[in-house]
């Protein structure tokens, strides 16, 4: 029978996607077996909520020992092997890249030694979130700046290591040194060019038209509450958030693909 238990509680076929890259398990140091699932559930929780770690659920735990251990995993970098683990292939066809803001929430701020990638601007206070997806939309590479950041100054850390055929992206990405990087790595290039551009090049349209599913990827990472907006003060902690989001989010296609 399914532990889950409530709504937002992971299904079986996530979790056994899941174990394997966990910590804490049977016969492993400082064995948490019993309540593994159970922690990963009260993160979930909070996540897709939004709510203050004091309010979650007593059903879940104490919620300092939740946060503790979730701060424990980010530190380890768990949950980044769990989304590096899970990615359905390390090369797809198409590659599409982007970038999306997320309002800083007052309580974000005040990170000890300052504000970590957080910047005002007419937007008030804003993080953004790079992006890297596959044909099919699923999450490849995350980064997470300052929405004060130019999108095409991440485009080099978002594709580097990542083997596809075409790179698609939109006009601002359209620089000199995008282009010819993606060139030299026999990556037809996908991207609108500038008005301004003295030499106008050409590009496939019909390509360009699944580029709205980077967006629709951005979408659904955003029906979680706790990536609509950023709560978290730490960049890392709000970058594992995402992470997380991820591998939910698309969880279902990896298990169908297996």
């Amino acid at each position: 029978m399914s532990e889950s238990y409530n709504r937002h509680d992971i299904s079986d076929e996530l979790w056994s996607l899941i174990e394997p890259h966990t910590i804490g398990n049977s016969g492993t140091w400082g064995g948490n077996a019993k309540d593994t699932r159970k922690f990963i559930n009260a993160v979930f929780w909070i996540l897709r909520t939004g709510a203050p770690w004091r309010d979650l659920p007593s059903s879940y735990g104490k919620w300092s020992n939740v946060n503790r251990r979730f701060c424990r995993w980010r530190d380890k970098g768990i949950w980044e092997s769990i989304f590096e683990a899970v990615l359905v292939e390390d090369e797809c066809s198409w590659l599409l890249i982007d970038a999306s803001f997320v309002k800083a929430h007052h309580h974000a701020h005040g990170a000890v030694g300052g504000n970590q990638d957080i910047e005002r601007s007419k937007r008030g206070a804003t993080s953004k979130i790079h992006l890297a997806v596959d044909e099919v939309g699923y999450p490849q590479r995350v980064i997470i700046t300052s929405g004060t950041v130019n999108d095409c100054t991440k485009a080099d850390e978002l594709t580097s290591d990542i083997k596809c055929d075409v790179l698609i992206a939109d006009k601002g990405y359209d620089t000199n040194a995008i282009v010819k990087n993606a060139i030299d790595n026999d990556i037809i290039v996908v991207i609108p060019p500038k008005k301004n551009r003295k030499e106008q090049r050409s590009y496939c349209k019909e390509l360009y038209r699944i580029r709205h599913r980077v967006e629709n990827a951005f979408a659904v990472l955003k029906r979680w509450r706790g990536i609509a907006t950023r709560y978290a003060k730490h960049t890392t902690s709000y970058l594992a958030a995402v992470q997380i989001a991820c591998v939910a989010a698309w969880g279902k296609i990896i298990v169908d693909r297996a």
